[in-house]
């Protein structure tokens, strides 16, 4: 931790969308190794004599700054020139909270600190970009970007404004990122331009290198599908485009903040342009994976695809999907989380985004939509997940010290809900501001509750819900050697929620339709034997679960009968198979791909990874003909 330090900014008025330039300079002597400290409130990018040495989004809460510490002693020379420039968003979205822009950074050896942020920093606007453009590309990303390699970027540094108000940042703990090469493309030539086939889906920053023959307006759109032969950038209020505005002569470009995912580019632009590459500059975690090795082949592409998932979805914490939302959910990083303990080596990232989560709970003790998050509806059922999250590491880590640090987030939750019980010993449906949201699937999305108002509310008791809390709370028992009586509720719900005619439970009181996955989570409370789990399996009046829902599903047959590792492989092989048959090189977020969420659905998500999972907990697998 570095305490009380200052942070500095442009010498203007702070607005949303702006980009700055800070500079300095330092001198190293001796053989001690030189490290660079940096902080600020958005994204970062240093230049070290010229070179990309350094890359972040901060990703962080105004209340808890984390900063980064990097080894540069290789790129350093006797005299050295620092350029630090910085994206401030500055306006709230699912991946930004909004707060004072803000800069710091030093270089230290040793004991000595060889410069650092300070109203003596010179600073200024980089005008190449349009500050202030403020483009959403969707709510969940924030903006886009204009480039202009037209502007002249001249404007004189200046001293650097310190703020009065001084801040402690926290180190982060898991590993940077790593800039790698330029991703392989396919070029198609257009009559408004050229159609760029990255062959897969692809993770990394924007990077263009064009010869104009006079200035050029380009167009930049990506997708991770084509409609029609092209990109489809507009997708109700989304908009997946970027713009540059060429120069003429040569155009060497890479955006360095704002991290793109795709496997299409359009370049909208006269076809004089000459494209001597468009594409990608990939970005990936470092990790070492764990080899798997299985005879049957479809398998080894279902396991190989889906550690390729994971891999798009690890950036400064875990991201639910790289192209639409880059936001890290509780439920989501759960999935994640249980494929990473067997697809890699080491469990140092779970442990960091466990704790990175609990900094984002609110006042009300349940957890925020996202970490972080600066527009928040508060899933109920996540806060549940969380739980879940803390036995998985603990079990998988055998590392109890986590639970010290996080028993008064997990009781704070606890008792959120306990408090929530009524006479009937059920927790009914949470109001205003709350999403009671369970998965993607009829009667369990309650869409409409995003965009509700304060009044609008109808009172019902939902199964999973009252499962799901019954499952934390004996987690948090089982943690912490606690023991609560839960059989009226647990009572309750079977009373409330069983259909004797079919032999099922109901999803809420509201209804008569019922899922595999509220019938799942009364299995793993207890309610239930094998007869419920074949009715789960073959009674296709059934809400299907969802492929984020797959791990309460398996777990619950699991519960009743491991002989159910055959199906479960099949399902697999079934559900994952067909992806694979349409061209999947990531997994996607429902099986409906991207046709789902009115076209908006991903085909990279991180919760669909789940398949390495249970395939690497098999000891033995089926023989599939």
């Amino acid at each position: 931790m570095i305490l009380n330090k200052k942070t500095i900014w442009l010498n203007e008025a702070a607005s949303p969308d702006t980009y700055g330039d800070f500079i300095a300079d330092f001198s190293p002597s001796g053989k001690e190794k030189v490290y660079l400290n940096i902080a600020c409130s958005g994204h970062y990018a240093v230049y070290l004599n010229g070179e990309l040495v350094k890359f972040a989004c901060s990703s962080d809460y105004p209340w808890y700054r984390i900063f980064d510490r990097a080894d540069i002693t290789q790129k350093c020379r006797e005299k050295n020139d620092l350029l630090i420039s910085v994206w401030y968003p500055g306006a709230d979205s699912q991946t930004y909270i909004k707060d004072e822009a803000g800069l710091f950074f030093s270089v230290e050896q040793g004991d000595k600190t060889l410069c650092e942020s300070s109203r003596d920093t010179k600073s200024r606007k980089n005008t190449n970009y349009r500050n202030g453009y403020m483009k959403t590309i969707t709510s969940q990303l924030g903006f886009s970007f204009y480039y202009d390699a037209e502007a002249k970027n001249d404007l004189d540094f200046a001293p650097s404004l310190e703020s009065e108000s001084k801040r402690e940042f926290n180190l982060r703990k898991t590993a940077s990122l790593i800039l790698g090469g330029r991703a392989k493309t396919r070029v198609e030539k257009l009559c408004d331009g050229y159609l760029i086939d990255l062959g897969e889906e692809q993770v990394g920053f924007l990077d263009l290198d064009l010869f104009c023959h006079k200035p050029q307006y380009v167009k930049i759109l990506y997708a991770e599908h084509l409609v029609d032969g092209r990109v489809q950038n507009i997708i109700g209020s989304r908009d997946f485009s970027l713009e540059y505005m060429a120069k003429q002569g040569e155009n060497l470009y890479m955006n360095p903040f704002r991290r793109l995912a795709c496997r299409y580019i359009q370049l909208v632009c006269d076809p004089s342009v000459e494209v001597r590459y468009a594409g990608l500059r990939k970005i990936h975690k470092r990790v070492i994976e764990n080899p798997r090795v299985f005879d049957d082949t479809l398998l080894q592409k279902i396991y190989d695809v889906s550690v390729n998932t994971l891999k798009k979805c690890m950036h400064e914490h875990y991201e639910d999907c790289p192209w639409r939302e880059q936001a890290m959910y509780a439920l989501d990083s759960r999935n994640q989380m249980l494929c990473g303990y067997y697809a890699f080596k080491g469990q140092a990232y779970q442990r960091e985004n466990l704790l990175f989560i609990a900094k984002g709970q609110r006042a009300d003790g349940l957890l925020s939509l996202c970490f972080p998050t600066g527009i928040d509806i508060p899933i109920p059922f996540f806060s549940l997940a969380y739980l879940l999250q803390v036995r998985d590491y603990v079990n998988h880590t055998g590392d109890r010290s986590v639970l010290k640090i996080l028993k008064p987030t997990l009781s704070k939750i606890i008792s959120a809900f306990e408090g929530r019980i009524g006479e009937n010993h059920l927790i009914a449906n949470l109001e205003y501001p709350y999403w009671n949201f369970y998965e993607w699937a009829d009667e369990s999305n309650n869409e409409h509750e995003i965009t509700r108002s304060p009044d609008q509310y109808e009172l019902k008791y939902d199964l999973i819900l009252n499962a799901m809390y019954v499952y934390a709370r004996r987690i948090y028992d089982g943690l912490y050697g606690e023991m609560t009586d839960l059989s009226d509720t647990v009572a309750a719900i079977h009373s409330t929620f069983f259909d004797e005619k079919r032999g099922t439970y109901r999803l809420s009181t509201v209804t008569e339709r019922s899922s595999q996955l509220a019938n799942s989570m009364a299995i793993l409370i207890g309610l239930g034997d094998r007869n419920l789990a074949d009715r789960m399996i073959n009674d296709r009046e059934l809400i299907k679960v969802t492929l984020s829902m797959n791990t309460f599903y398996y777990d619950a047959l699991l519960t009743v009968d491991e002989g159910y590792i055959d199906f479960i492989v099949n399902d697999i092989k079934k559900k994952y198979g067909k992806m694979l048959s349409e061209g999947a090189t990531t997994f996607w977020e429902t099986e409906k791909g991207w046709a789902d969420f009115d076209n908006a659905g991903s085909l990279c998500h991180g919760w669909s990874a789940i398949p390495v999972y249970y395939l690497t907990r098999f000891d033995e697998l089926p023989v599939q003909q």
